[in-house]
This record gives structure tokens, sequence and C-alpha cells, in this order.
């Protein structure tokens, strides 16, 4: 809506009041260096009569005349409204001849000027009278948009116009705060580039309303002519560094990026070539061939660009919607600027030479500083998504290695408990029958034997407890307790809250981990108590497993051994944390992990 507002107030501007009139002119071109009494005949031989105050006469060999009658009733303005002509000389009739009253124009320092506008401004007493303007824009594009104002009205209609140059500026200062803050913050180059592209667009808008010449080189008469085309050369290059910087598609593709080296090395040697010249004594075929050729260029670039959001849009498709119609949204106006240049008339050609350009950049802007920030959404989900799809390789890598682990130890408990274990139970079964005539041998040899074999399924049933899978973790716990009750120096208590399955890969290396902290307590702690509590917490969506012992402690400043470097990798591959509290009072060990997509 304040785009709406901004726009609807620019084309507001070029309309006409009550006290606000287009005068009716004549013009005809200079052709042979007329004097003002020749040029006032070949007006009146060969008229071109002007209705509606605008005259559009395109790219021009010549001057041109210009003869308007005019009638006001109160002290008025005659308002040129074109500030970039080069020589402007107005004649007024006195006595039958055509005398000079002023001089101005872009070849003049700004201090020539009657009215201290951008405009040339003449002022008109209230009676009938003719003025008859020489107007130079030999070599270039050039329109002559005439307006007479009256005294009164002068003010609120410069009032409006210098309103609409504010909001305009304010509206742009607002979007390189926000880009030079972003750049500041993240780090990124495209809004470094984002900020010259804005900034040297301002430039050459700045120089199209006259303003440039005006506040920033007054007395550069010679810069004056190249303004516009220089900014609008710079603007370009950085608006296709941040057409390569806003799509990826360089990365792929570097045949896209050398033609945006190119045409970019093209626009520098035009902008070097442009500040060496001599354009204000340059012919008129060679001001012609350089403007051309730039225009040229221009619509190249328009073209690799599109031809960029062309080849994203697969891709990116968001992207290059934001960036098209930011693009259309400007081109649009570019278009008319370009088409001004051609002998198209009427007040719209008017409107879109003097304000199509800023309420066109401001859409074009605004959208690209959205899309910028649209970009990083996408490529932050994009991100996410490669993440989760590495994590969830990783996970697949994981699971299938701990597979392999988890089959190997089932082989090798089915072996020992087998294999080895058979062979224990044969040889005692030998030993009795042999020393059956030394019983005291005979018993001795037995216990051992039986320890021995009762190690060995011990150390089986570590290794891989088949009914893990079956009867799952609480059950296997309460059974792993209750042996290392019977057998060890200390008490174990166990607690559990368990009320989920939870994938064998979790619940395998819940398991191992209680194992290896058994394990440890029983070759360091010198505990005679340890409690396991395991839980599940709805609300925090996680599994909390306690290990908590009376022993003596350990120091946590040593090197970790085996054992804790394995429990820290089991943690971390659940994506779990682990929290050490040690004293000489014991040790507690905490380790959460998240029941997210881990129930089965």
């Amino acid at each position: 809506m304040l785009f709406l507002f901004t726009m609807f107030g620019a084309y507001r501007l070029t309309q006409f009041s009550d006290r606000l009139m287009t005068p009716e002119f004549l013009v005809t071109p200079d052709s042979a260096n007329y004097s003002p009494e020749i040029a006032f005949d070949q007006i009146q031989k060969h008229p071109e009569k002007i209705t509606d105050g605008f005259f559009n006469a395109g790219f021009t060999q010549y001057r041109w005349w210009v003869l308007t009658n005019i009638s006001p009733t109160e002290k008025s303005w005659l308002q040129i409204a074109n500030p970039h002509i080069n020589d402007l000389r107005i004649y007024e009739e006195e006595n039958g001849k055509w005398k000079q009253t002023y001089v101005s124009g872009d070849y003049y320092p700004y201090a020539k000027r009657i009215f201290d506008d951008p405009d040339y401004w003449f002022p008109i007493e209230p009676k009938q009278q003719r003025i008859l303007m020489r107007v130079d824009k030999k070599g270039e594009s050039l329109n002559i948009p005439l307006r007479l104002i009256g005294e009164t009205a002068l003010a609120p209609y410069l009032a409006n116009r210098n309103f609409f140059h504010g909001m305009f500026l304010g509206w742009i200062v607002l979007l390189l705060m926000l880009n030079l803050f972003l750049w500041i913050s993240l780090k990124d180059p495209i809004h470094f580039f984002y900020i010259l592209y804005v900034s040297f667009s301002v430039l050459w808008i700045v120089s199209q309303w006259g303003m440039g010449f005006r506040y920033f080189w007054p007395e550069w008469t010679d810069f004056t002519a190249k303004a516009r085309p220089f900014f609008s050369n710079i603007s370009y290059i950085f608006l296709l560094e941040l057409t390569a910087r806003f799509f990826t598609i360089q990365n792929t593709q570097p045949l896209y990026r050398r033609a945006i080296r190119i045409v970019q090395l093209l626009m520098v040697i035009s902008s070097v070539g442009l500040l060496v010249t001599d354009y204000s004594n340059s012919s008129t075929i060679m001001r012609y061939v350089f403007l051309t050729s730039m225009n040229i260029i221009w619509i190249g670039a328009l073209v690799l660009i599109i031809l960029f959001i062309w080849k994203s849009y697969a891709k990116q498709k968001t992207l290059a919607l934001f960036f098209l119609s930011a693009l259309g949204f400007f081109g649009v106006y570019i278009l008319l600027l370009l088409l001004s240049q051609y002998n198209l008339g009427g007040n719209w050609m008017f409107f879109a030479n003097m304000y199509g350009s800023p309420v066109g950049f401001l859409g074009e802007s605004t959208i690209l500083s959205f899309g910028l920030s649209q970009r990083y959404n996408l490529y932050k989900k994009e991100k996410d998504l490669a993440m989760q799809a590495l994590e969830k390789e990783k996970r697949e890598v994981a699971d299938k290695m701990i597979q392999t682990q988890e089959e190997e130890r089932n082989r090798l408990a089915r072996e020992l408990h087998d294999g080895l274990g058979g062979l224990l139970g044969s040889i005692r079964i030998g030993a009795d029958h042999r020393l059956k005539s030394d019983p005291q041998t005979q018993h001795w040899i037995g216990e051992q034997l039986d320890m021995a074999v009762t190690d060995l399924r011990n150390i089986a049933h570590d290794l891989m407890p088949v009914q893990l899978q079956e009867q799952g973790l609480d059950r296997i716990l309460e059974k792993t307790v209750a042996r290392w009750n019977s057998g060890e120096g200390y008490k174990i208590r166990y607690t559990s809250q368990l009320k989920n399955r939870y994938p064998l890969r979790t619940e395998a290396a819940l398991y191992r981990i209680v194992l290896e902290l058994l394990h440890n307590i029983k070759k360091h702690a010198e505990a005679s108590e340890v409690t396991i509590e395991i839980w599940e917490d709805e609300k925090m969506n996680k599994l909390t497993l306690l290990v908590e012992d009376n022993g003596k402690g350990f120091d946590r400043g040593k090197e970790e051994g085996i054992g804790w470097k394995s429990i820290r990798q089991r943690v971390q591959y659940m994506n779990g944390k682990i929290n050490l509290d040690s004293s000489h009072l014991g040790s507690t060990v905490i380790i959460d992990v998240s029941m997210e997509n881990e129930k089965r």
C-alpha cells in the first residue's frame, strides 16, 4: 500500500491543477544554425504543434527551436522540466526583434540558473507574450516538457516534489541500513554488493533528477552530461555481481560466470572511456555510437540476468521468482526510459522519464531485499535437509557397524559357550573318571573347572545376551543385576520406569554402557553399593540412565581409558548427553538420550 501511494503521488506530480498549465507550443529543428529571426520564420512556415505540453524528439542531431504564446493572469514561472538540456537560450520579443534574456544549461555552472532548482525556470509577467527558446542537446535524446505555474502555486508544487524525493531517499536509506546490518552480522558479501548496487543506482536517479549537479558537482559541467551513463554503468556492474551471488548456478556452470565477467569488463572499459573523453565537444555521430553501444551492453546485461533466472528456476524456483519480479518491476520503467529516446510522446512518457525510474527502483530494491531474506531461509532449509540426510547416512553406517559388532559378539559368545564351554565340561567329566583314586585332587579340579565354566558363561552373556531383542532392555538389566549381585563384592540396586521398547541399537548401546560402568566400578571404585536407575520423561521427550556408587571416586583430570572412550562414543552415537560428578564420596553418571524417533 505504501508503495502504491508513492507511485500515485509521483504520477500526481506530473498532472495539472487549475494553476499549473501545459501551454501549447510549436517546435522545429535547427539544421543550419539559425538566428532567432530565421528560426521564428521557419517555425511559422513548418510548424509542429505540441498540445499536451510534452515534446519528445528522441535521439536528435540538431538543436531545436520552441515558440509558445502565453498570457498568464498572474505572475508565473515557465518550467522547462528537463534538467539535462546542454544549452538553453530564451528570447523575448522586443520592438519586433528577439532579445536574448536567459542562458543556462549543463554546459554552464549551476550558478547561472535564475531559480535554485534542477529544472530550468523563467519568470513570466501577467501579460500576453511570445517566448522563443533554443534547446541544444545534439547527439543525445531530447524531451521538452513545458509547464506554466502561478507564483502562488509554485511553493506547494515544489514542496510536493521535495516530499516525494525525501520519501524515496528515506526508503532507500532504510534498505541500506538493513543490509549494512546484515552484512556486518552475517559476513555475507552479497549484502555489500547490494549496498553498492543500490548506492550507485540512487546516484544515477539523483543525476536523472538533476540534483547531483545542484548539490555535488555544480562546477563540473563536463561531468554533468556523463553522470547518468557513468552511474548507470557502475550500478549494472554490481547488479550482475549481485545476480551471480544470488544464485548458485556459477558453481556448476562456469560459462555463465565468465559471461558476466566479460560484460562487466565491457562496462568498466566504457565507463573509463566515458570519463576520459571530451564528451561535450565530441561529434554527434560519436555520441550516438557511444550511447547506442552502451544501450546494447545494458540490454545484454539484462538478457544475461534473465538467462541466470531461467537456468536457476528448476532448482531455485522461489529465488528465481523473487528476482524475476524485482527485475520485471524495474525493467518496465527502464524499457520506457529507453523508448523515450526514440520520439515517443505523451504525458505518460513524461511521468516515466521523470519518476518512473525511482518508482520502479523502489519496487525492485525492496523486492530484492526481501529476496535476500528468503534466500537465507531457503538455504537454511537446504542446509537442514542436507544435515538430516548426512545424519541419516551416518546413523545408517553406524547401525551397520554396530550390527556387525553385535553379530560378531554373538558369534564369539556362541563359540565360547558351545565350544570352550563344552570342552571344559568334557574335561571335568574326564577328570572325575581318571581321578577316582584321588578324591581330594578330584574335588579341587572340579571346583576350578566349575568356576571357569561360570566365568565363561558370564563373559558369553556379557558379550551378547541372546534374549535382549526378545525380552527388552529392562528385563535383561534385571537379570544382569541379579547375576552380578550373586557373585560380586557390592550390592546393586536397580530401578526402572521404562514403559516403551526402543530399537535394538539403542537398547544394545545402553546395555553396553551399563556393563562398562559396572566393570569400571568393580576394578577402580572400591564401592559397596551401586544404584542403577532408568526412566522416561515424556514432557522433556528424553530417556535418562543414572549409575551411582559410593566408592572413592576418580580423578577427572586423568586421561580417559578405552572404557570411557567407548561410553562417550556410544552416547554420541545416540545424540545423547553425559554428565559426570565424582568426589571421595562416590561417583554419579547421568546419560540423557532423546526419545524422538527412537520408540518402537
